[in-house]
């Protein structure tokens, strides 16, 4: 086989393994999987992502592995041509709870509360049962809170590969900024009343933080 066909070969192994997938593939996986070496998957993924870039699915890294994924605009009308789910809104104080999770993991409840001003438990357990964060640990402390952090789901739907990638924080008026794991919690668990609180943009809307209950790829 020449070398042309060998490379068409392997990109359409990968391509037709990326369609079957229900979960992002990584490099590792394929190679160690596959007859073929890491040089020549990384070629077929670059020239698939290529060939993908004019067309309605496309290929994105998500989640440390590559998957194809339908038209984010096109996703409203493909849920309900296929009556899937529809999606549920996460509420303010849970896009807030999000970020400071996400850009500030592993972190306590005690230590979110102490950034966002106000109690988190029924907030942080709406976050765990939408499949966004995740226990990740313990604080070795007195206590041993638990420490919280985002899972793979929560890259997949925003389309990131690690959360290096999350956006800088755009923060409105004073009196926020990133904690450090090492600032003490003061009143952790006593509420503050949400008027008192200074409005702060974490760089997520409501939009954009839809849990997304619906397909990112073509049903099986």
């Amino acid at each position: 086989m020449d070398s042309t066909n060998q490379h068409r070969s392997v990109k359409d192994l990968v391509e037709n393994l990326l369609f079957l997938a229900q979960e992002p593939l990584s490099l590792k996986h394929m190679t160690d999987s596959l007859p073929h070496t890491k040089e020549e998957v990384a070629a077929a993924l670059d020239a698939l992502q290529a060939e993908y870039s004019d067309r309605s699915l496309k290929l994105r890294f998500v989640s440390g592995g590559w998957q194809l994924t339908t038209d984010p605009a096109l996703t409203g009308e493909i849920e309900n041509f296929f009556n899937l789910q529809r999606r549920r809104r996460l509420s303010r104080q849970a896009l807030e709870t999000l970020a400071v999770i996400a850009y500030n993991q592993p972190i306590t409840r005690a230590d979110v509360e102490s950034v966002r001003g106000v109690g988190t438990s029924g907030t942080i357990q709406t976050l765990i049962a939408a499949e966004m964060i995740k226990v990740v640990g313990q604080k070795e402390t007195l206590g041993n809170p638990f420490l919280y952090g985002t899972t793979e789901k929560f890259l997949t739907h925003f389309g990131l590969g690690n959360v290096d990638e999350l956006p800088p924080l755009e923060f409105e008026g004073e009196g926020f900024g990133k904690i450090t794991k090492s600032e003490p919690a003061e009143k952790a668990d006593e509420t503050v009343e949400a008027e008192k609180v200074k409005p702060v943009d974490f760089g997520l809307t409501e939009q954009t933080a839809d849990v997304q209950e619906g397909i990112h790829q073509r049903p099986a």
